[in-house]
């Protein structure tokens, strides 16, 4: 196995191609977006490929931004379109995953929001919660929607918790 950070703009065509195979896979319900793009929402800067023999199993896009938290700013990495490819699931190589992402984190926080049934995971990869959701406001039309259906949770210490985020701009 092999990990590897690739900025998005330095993605192939063919690494686009099996990441979309790869995120279909992974999300059975949202396959046909996947076959389209390889993103979902917000388009990630970097990916976090875990590779097994030139072919990714294991992947997660980052992207830095500036959020509010509470009255101040914060600087994260959003991470989403976390997934292992089912084929490799129970192998903890999605562990391995958050272990590499640990080192190249590109701000002082990681920040993500997961399903309360996934929760257990990140914990365990050492993601503590900070509030149960997040506002994500428009940057353009100054529209918010709140989301409490997922909590917020934080790679990093020192976090600012117990205030609201707002994630400025559509997930990752």
């Amino acid at each position: 196995m092999t990990c590897r950070l690739i900025a998005e703009t330095e993605l192939s065509d063919g690494q686009d191609a099996q990441l979309r195979r790869l995120l279909a896979k992974a999300f059975p319900d949202r396959a046909e977006h996947f076959r389209r793009q390889s993103w979902w929402l917000a388009r990630p800067q970097w990916r976090l490929i875990l590779s097994d023999d030139g072919v990714p199993v294991a992947h997660l896009g980052i992207e830095r931004r500036r959020v509010g938290v509470g009255d101040d700013d914060v600087y994260v990495a959003g991470i989403g379109h976390v997934c292992t490819d089912p084929a490799y699931r129970g192998r903890g190589l999605g562990l391995e995953l958050m272990k590499h992402l640990h080192a190249v984190l590109p701000a002082p926080y990681g920040l993500l929001t997961c399903s309360p049934a996934v929760q257990g995971f990140y914990q365990a990869a050492g993601w503590a919660e900070v509030a149960p959701g997040v506002t994500m406001t428009n940057v353009y039309t100054g529209e918010t929607i709140e989301s409490f259906t997922h909590p917020a949770m934080v790679l990093g210490d020192n976090f600012p918790s117990g205030r609201p985020i707002d994630i400025r701009g559509l997930p990752w």
